[in-house]
């Protein structure tokens, strides 16, 4: 990737179960690491990190404290 091009960024809510889980496991696997950064979005921050071990910690996906119903969020 030249100098010039950016990376997307894809946030993803509710990934640290069921469908949103899903999606960010497909996402890892099939974007390219160096041109894609995940955020995976999470309430609970230490559900979220378990979210990221189960899928082995790719260094393009990175936990998110996020929820969405709260303004301070």
């Amino acid at each position: 990737m030249s100098s010039t091009e950016q990376k997307r960024t894809i946030l993803v809510t509710g990934a640290n179960r069921g469908i949103g889980f899903l999606i960010v496991k497909k996402l890892a696997k099939e974007s390219p690491p160096n041109s894609t950064i995940i955020l995976l979005g999470s309430r609970d921050l230490k559900r979220g990190e378990d979210a990221l071990i189960q899928l082995g910690s790719p260094s393009n996906v990175h936990v998110l404290q996020l929820d969405t119903s709260s303004r301070e969020s």
